[in-house]
């Protein structure tokens, strides 16, 4: 089997490879996480991270 691919196809992927590097996918633009089916992990957001250590003052 052959692998052949025509410089339309090839160019329309970089294309799209291209802009979803720079933009992101549709669930990352929309803010939102579609975990896969089945997924009972945990989010972790920005919130979850802990507070910075404050600083002593001298």
């Amino acid at each position: 089997m052959s692998l052949n691919f025509d410089r339309e196809t090839i160019e329309k992927g970089l294309r799209r490879a291209a802009e979803m590097a720079k933009h992101g996918t549709r669930e990352e633009q929309s803010g939102k996480f579609l975990p896969p089916p089945g997924w009972k992990g945990h989010l972790v957001t920005a919130d979850d991270a802990p507070a910075a250590p404050k600083k002593k003052r001298a």
